[in-house]
């Protein structure tokens, strides 16, 4: 089991607020389309060397062109976010140097690499539509120990992950998380159904689903769906301080508990 070890709240919040030098800047919010992302978003990546490494997936888009020019909102809040995350994890889990500290990769689904990384993080799925090979392979991905959290989608668009779910595993649902489920604990303690994510141009309640073996919440998850919520865009913002300290301070924590239960189940 990886070992963590919790630093104080005021570095948290400290590591969270705007200027501090260890989170990756992002681009101006000017609404124009963002530079391209680094080549690794187009198949280079960093080869495995044991390190841990976030992981983005790369996902077919039903939309053509898709949000911000890039193929689909899969590339949505990247580099930053991925930078940010991982910065944390380094900085407050004996991880740290084990931690590849700018960003990490991006695959697809049927990408063989990705049985190496225990971690992978999946945005705006409601632009996603499976392929048949993604679904065989991400299938095999989760049943041997991967863990995948899809972010970032509001309202109706929850139905396009659970029909393209269903091509992966027919077998099982979605259930959505009371609070009392062992992902709230596995480093920090969160109170989920009561979480504070929200910011400017961020309404609804945050609602956290799971899929688990055979059905069984008492079972392994494999899969955390974040609906009414994007903590992806909160992790790219931190440096900027663009959101409320709160709900930036709730996503980093979140994105630390589903890692590290990822590295220990």
């Amino acid at each position: 089991m990886i070992r963590v070890v919790l630093l104080s709240r005021a570095w948290l919040m400290a590591a969270a607020s705007a200027g501090t030098v260890v989170l990756a800047s992002a681009a101006p919010n000017t609404g124009a389309a963002d530079p391209e992302p680094a080549a690794q978003a187009y198949g280079e990546v960093y080869p495995y060397d044991g390190a841990w490494t976030f992981v983005r997936i790369r996902t077919a888009s039903r939309y053509g062109g898709g949000f911000r020019r890039r193929g689909g909102g899969w590339s949505h809040d990247y580099p930053s976010a991925d930078i940010n995350m991982s910065t944390i994890v380094r900085e407050m889990t004996y991880l740290d140097s084990r931690v590849r500290p700018m960003g990490g990769n991006v695959l697809t689904f049927d990408d063989p690499r990705l049985m190496q990384y225990p971690f992978a993080y999946v945005s705006e799925p409601d632009e996603w539509s499976v392929t048949e090979s993604e679904a065989v392979a991400l299938r095999e991905y989760l049943l041997k120990g991967g863990f995948v959290v899809f972010d970032d989608f509001f309202g109706y668009e929850m139905e396009n992950l659970h029909r393209q779910m269903r091509f992966v595993f027919p077998e099982l649902s979605y259930i959505r998380l009371d609070g009392t489920e062992e992902i709230w604990d596995t480093f920090f303690r969160l109170d989920a159904p009561n979480i504070y994510l929200r910011g400017p141009n961020k309404n609804g309640t945050p609602e956290f689903w799971g899929l688990f073996e055979d059905n069984d919440k008492s079972k392994r998850m494999l899969s955390i769906a974040n609906a009414q919520a994007d903590i992806g865009d909160l992790w790219e913002w931190a440096a900027e301080g663009f959101y409320p300290l709160d709900p930036t301070n709730d996503a980093f924590k979140m994105g630390v508990n589903y890692i590290v239960y990822s590295m220990t189940h």
